[in-house]
């Protein structure tokens, strides 16, 4: 929105000491806490983050998981690798007396891979069953050991050979079925974990698209709401309610920042829009005095004419005679009163106060006001309204402004003996609508799109300030009305479109 849109919207005009400060803030809007959008998008994105590196670390977690596991499988195999081995070289002892020294060897292999990895593998093995085992393979080394000794000695004698083999069998299936079985559970553990691994990526996609979306919607709601509601305010601004604007948040923000800058802004338009009609009214004054005057003059004539003859013909005049003068006298007063009183009712400043008002009544004071103007232009102004009109609601002050304004550029347009048409009709939907027409020069085509512009004017310079339209827009807006114009040569109608009190515009 412009300033030249704003500078077309009247505002209600509040006595100076009614006007807020620019400075000033509304003690509400610092008593809420600020949650600003800057720290709203900051810390959807550290949670965000905060969740990925939990992702992450999960991921990590897992990955360490597997390893270990897979460490311990393999830990396992060498271990069973190397019990399987000696049970090879016992059997072949038993059957043909050869490699008890390599079970022996291969044995205390088992034994020394499982000690040496006992403590990582006692926090992936069920410790009940890592003792069985342990203590399994410790019987079977000290099986082997004492049949390899009686060996080197001589002394293996069958029924010693038989007792100790069946031990050496029983314990070296046990050790072999134990460690397959926990390296066979290890190995799927580790590829249930893997599974694990492998979804993890999806799933942290699909978690992390689904989280974008809600803070999205979040963020967008957050953000979209006050920004249409802002609009909406603007809107409403821009239908001529300048009323402050408040938000129902419950948190200050950015948007807090920028409706404490408008209501700022709407406060100080307030004050210059005031400003500007009055001055425009001072303009119309300095305009209606000359009629004024003019208009003054023959009654005054008339009441100084009546005096003088009292004066000198006073005892030659019968008492009727007299009291017809005095009559006369009193009526000549009258009109001088009427027609100061007029212009007193329309430079009087007031406050701006809606009321139900008579529109073919107000529009005829406002006529009659400017009638002096047109007798020293020597113009003819016509009035004309339709009978049973609903009234309106609307300030006095302001549409006698806006109607005056319409007038006198009328006057200005055309010439002497000229024509000017003023009536009051039933309008559209129900409202009402008043027609200012006149038979002037006509507005340019090219001039049309900016006749209400502020400031802009088809006078010569130093004839016109250009804001009379303006202001006329402003105050038609403000009743939530419209205001339109058709222009040719010859003839120029300004149309204004009021909404009724009985049926809306």
């Amino acid at each position: 929105m412009n300033i030249g849109q704003f500078l077309r919207l009247p505002a209600t005009r509040l006595p100076p000491s009614s006007l807020p400060s620019t400075s000033a803030a509304d003690p509400k809007e610092k008593g809420r806490p600020a949650f600003v959008f800057r720290f709203q998008i900051i810390l959807a994105f550290a949670a965000i983050f905060i969740l990925s590196v939990a992702i992450i670390a999960g991921a990590i977690l897992t990955v360490h998981k597997v390893e270990q596991l897979l460490l311990a499988s393999q830990t396992w195999q060498s271990f069973l690798f190397e019990a399987e081995q000696a049970r090879r070289w016992e059997k072949n002892f038993f059957l043909y007396g050869t490699n008890l020294k390599d079970a022996l060897e291969a044995t205390q292999k088992a034994r020394i891979t499982l000690l040496k990895n006992l403590a990582s593998l006692q926090k992936l093995t069920d410790p009940r069953k890592q003792e069985e085992i342990l203590l399994h393979i410790e019987k079977y080394n000290q099986l082997l050991e004492d049949l390899f000794s009686l060996a080197q000695q001589g002394r293996v004698a069958e029924p010693i050979k038989d007792e100790i083999e069946i031990s050496l069998r029983r314990y070296g299936a046990l050790v072999v079925d134990d460690a397959a079985e926990v390296s066979h559970r290890q190995s799927i553990e580790a590829l249930s974990w893997l599974d694990i691994l492998k979804k993890v990526p999806l799933y942290y996609l699909l978690f992390h698209f689904l989280l974008v979306l809600c803070l999205t919607r979040f963020l967008s709601h957050r953000f979209m709401r006050p920004l249409n509601e802002l609009v909406r305010q603007t809107q409403r601004i821009a239908r001529g309610d300048f009323s402050s604007v408040h938000s129902g948040r419950r948190y200050r923000d950015e948007f807090t920042t920028m409706e404490e800058a408008i209501n700022r802004m709407l406060r100080e338009l307030e004050t210059r829009q005031h400003s500007l009609i009055e001055a425009h009214k001072l303009r119309a004054v300095g305009i209606l005095t000359a009629g004024v005057a003019h208009e003054l003059n023959n009654p005054l004539n008339n009441i100084m004419l009546t005096a003088h003859a009292l004066l000198e013909e006073a005892g030659e005049l019968s008492r009727e005679e007299v009291v017809e003068m005095v009559k006369d006298i009193v009526a000549e007063t009258e009109r001088s009163r009427a027609i100061v009183r007029n212009l007193l009712d329309f430079t009087r400043e007031s406050e701006s106060i809606m009321e139900p008002l008579q529109l073919e009544k107000l529009v005829e004071e406002t006529v009659r006001l400017a009638r002096n103007q047109a007798k020293v232009k020597r113009a003819l102004i016509s009035f004309e309204a339709e009978p049973n009109l609903p009234r309106i609601s609307g300030d006095r002050q302001q549409l006698k402004q806006a109607l005056l304004n319409l007038i006198l550029n009328a006057l200005d347009a055309i010439g002497e003996e000229g024509r000017i048409r003023v009536a009051v009709r039933r309008g559209t939907a129900g409202g009402l609508a008043v027609e200012v027409e006149d038979n002037g020069c006509g507005i340019p085509p090219q001039a049309m799109p900016n006749i209400f512009d502020p400031f802009f004017t088809t006078k010569p310079v130093g004839q016109g300030t250009g804001l009379g339209l303006a202001v006329v827009h402003g105050i038609v807006t403000k009743h939530g009305g419209r205001i339109q114009v058709q222009s040719r040569p010859g003839c120029t109608r300004f149309e204004i479109f009021l909404p009724s009190m009985e049926t809306p515009l």
